[in-house]
């Protein structure tokens, strides 16, 4: 009989309501092994947040990235002939540079998200949307500085084959994109503190460098021009007869003139004695201004003209040849419409 005012205990005893020793031991086990995964979820969750705030200050201070730079360190550290190297060069590219004694390191990049402020134009004529061509200048900045950073962490000389791109995407119309993408190369002795950078590819930077020119740096220029509609122009564009829209050359001129200027004034801060490999882009789009409506200027249909502008800054090496030897042409012969003529090794030198 059970002692008075207590519950009664079943008699009843299920088998999931014994548990071994061994059962006992594994769930604390079990426990313990949560609680420890539970605490080192938290802490990369905070190692994690520590680099990406870490990350955050070294982006605004122009730097690249902890994991870059811990990628090329590592890239760095391995030896010459054990290392696997990345590039964006042809095969006959890589075999030049091998040939005369440089070598690729691997891919290095720069790249830039960029805010664009308020942009007013003019609706009384033609002007320069400064506030975006000075974004467009500083995201290429923030860009071609990070790249050169990256091939001072491998060693590198210099960077051949760099691509540029500007992307402005769709779901965000106040930014812009800055993508640079190119090969760090290193060649005999010790690369210099800041490597040069040059969009030319292996064989114009080797015929450059043959005949004594070295490559000072990227330089570049961009110009954001906005294009106001005038009555005359609506005129012309309906007019039935040939004849040339001189409001739209005249400001392409200016665009062009403008964006040149900022790329000749980097190249005299490089030391630069000429440019070489431009490459040139430009973008027009339509426009509207926002005003009461009242006014013609008001509806008809504006432009908005984005000019880009790079190329490679060149200048004379210490120890540029007097005279350059002339370069034999090689013709390939594997579309078949030509036969090869045999001659003797004597008769020609090829380099």
């Amino acid at each position: 009989m059970e002692p008075p005012g207590e519950p009664t205990r079943s008699h009843f005893h299920l088998p999931w309501h014994h548990t071994t020793a061994e059962q006992e031991a594994a769930k604390d086990a079990e426990r313990q092994r949560r609680a420890a995964l539970a605490q080192l979820v938290l802490a990369n969750r905070e190692a994690e947040a520590k680099r990406q705030e870490k990350d955050r200050w070294l982006l605004e201070g122009g730097g690249i990235p902890t994991m870059a730079t811990q990628r090329l360190a590592q890239s760095r550290e391995t030896a010459p002939d054990q290392s696997l190297f990345t590039s964006d060069l042809s095969p006959d590219e890589a075999a030049l540079l091998r040939r005369n004694g440089y070598r690729a390191l691997g891919l290095v990049c720069g790249s830039a998200m960029y805010h664009v402020g308020m942009v007013y134009a003019s609706a009384y004529g033609d002007s320069e949307m400064a506030v975006l061509s000075n974004a467009y200048n500083e995201a290429t900045k923030l860009g071609v500085s990070r790249m050169q950073q990256e091939a001072a962490a491998l060693g590198a000389h210099g960077v051949i084959g760099v691509r540029f791109d500007i992307i402005r995407r769709e779901w965000s119309e106040k930014s812009i994109e800055v993508q640079i993408l190119g090969t760090a190369v290193a060649g005999p002795g010790k690369g210099p503190r800041n490597p040069w950078l040059s969009d030319l590819s292996g064989q114009e930077w080797w015929a450059l460098h043959r005949a004594g020119y070295e490559p000072a740096g990227l330089v570049y220029g961009h110009c954001a021009w906005f294009i106001l509609t005038s009555q005359t122009d609506q005129w012309t564009e309906r007019s039935y007869s040939n004849s040339e829209l001189t409001h739209f050359s005249m400001a392409l001129s200016q665009c062009r003139n403008r964006a040149t200027a900022t790329a000749k004034t980097m190249a005299r801060q490089l030391g630069a004695i000429g440019i070489v490999g431009v490459h040139l882009s430009r973008r027009v789009e339509e426009m509207r201004l926002s005003g009461p409506g009242l006014d013609p200027t008001y509806e008809r249909e504006h432009h908005s003209l984005m000019l880009s502008l790079i190329g490679t800054g060149v200048r004379l090496r210490a120890d540029a040849p007097a005279t350059i030897r002339a370069t034999g042409n090689v013709l390939s012969l594997r579309d078949g419409r030509f036969v090869p003529q045999v001659i003797s090794t004597r008769e020609a030198t090829f380099e």
